[in-house]
């Protein structure tokens, strides 16, 4: 663990509870595992496509973050969750419950800096995969993070007052396929399902972000998948994030939209796998 963080030992009893809170689940075996993380307003079964692909050659976990999918919304913690901080030490957490090591990271969107924020934490993380990750979702001087902040106030102030409108108007933005209509709406349901309060929380902590300074520090090997075109983020935020990692490198997806994973898993999961084959793991 990084000199001067000092994290409290869980007991065995705690890291079950830790486990059934996060609604933790694997399939498959073979080392080193591969977790995927999901991103905001999805939750586990977003990697539906790609997990059982992976799983037959290696073990794969998933699990929710706190206030996503199948968690235990009792454990939420307002606190802890005002920052992506947080999320990251729920991510050691498991981490540490399950005794993983040499792990690969699969994360996509926010979850991306919620991977790298834990593996300043954590020895048992091998490498990183962002999948359409940013360090910053804000515009600030030079750097293009993709929105203003007038735009996320926006997007917030919607979530409060029409959560199921701000859900059928964000989905087709950002899966970005016109053309497969099954997708958009399986995305719609996916944001309606959520939690209002709890999601609105989680995309604040999210667009209000800023790990450029923390890029640096990052000592894993880290591979940058980035759409062709994306609404969250764009290719000069995905292009900033693998300079900036001294360990990374840009990687472009011939796929549209924020769900590559969704609509282009093929793709994802032949990334992954020659990502894993030049790691030699």
């Amino acid at each position: 663990m990084p000199q001067g963080i000092v994290r409290p030992v869980l007991t065995p009893g705690e890291h079950r509870t830790l486990l059934q809170a996060h609604a933790v689940s694997a399939l498959g075996t073979g080392e080193p595992p591969i977790m995927l993380l999901h991103g905001f307003g999805t939750d586990q079964t977003v990697w539906r496509e790609v997990a059982p692909h992976l799983a037959t050659t290696r073990r794969v976990v998933l699990y929710d973050h706190m206030g996503s999918g199948a968690s235990d919304l009792a454990q939420y913690d307002v606190d802890r969750y005002q920052t992506l901080e947080g999320y990251a030490d729920d991510l050691v957490d498991i981490l540490d419950a399950l005794d993983l090591r040499d792990v690969t990271l699969t994360a996509h969107s926010v979850s991306g800096m919620i991977a790298l924020l834990a593996s300043l934490r954590s020895a048992r993380i091998g490498r990183i995969v962002m999948v359409g990750s940013s360090p910053r979702y804000l515009n600030d001087g030079p750097y293009e993070g993709g929105f203003e902040r007038a735009d996320v106030d926006d997007l917030l102030s919607l979530m409060e007052l029409d959560f199921q409108g701000w859900a059928r108007t964000l989905a087709p933005k950002v899966m970005d396929q016109p053309d497969r209509p099954a997708l958009t709406q399986e995305l719609v349901y996916s944001f309606s399902r959520a939690n209002p309060e709890l999601t609105r929380r989680f995309a604040r902590a999210t667009f209000m972000s800023d790990h450029r300074a923390r890029l640096a520090e990052c000592r894993v090997p880290t591979l940058v998948l980035q759409a062709s075109a994306d609404a969250v983020v764009p290719l000069a935020a995905a292009r900033f994030l693998a300079d900036q990692i001294p360990n990374a490198r840009l990687e472009m997806l011939g796929a549209r939209g924020h769900y590559p994973h969704l609509s282009a898993p093929a793709a994802v999961i032949e990334a992954i796998e020659r990502f894993l084959q030049e790691a030699g793991v």
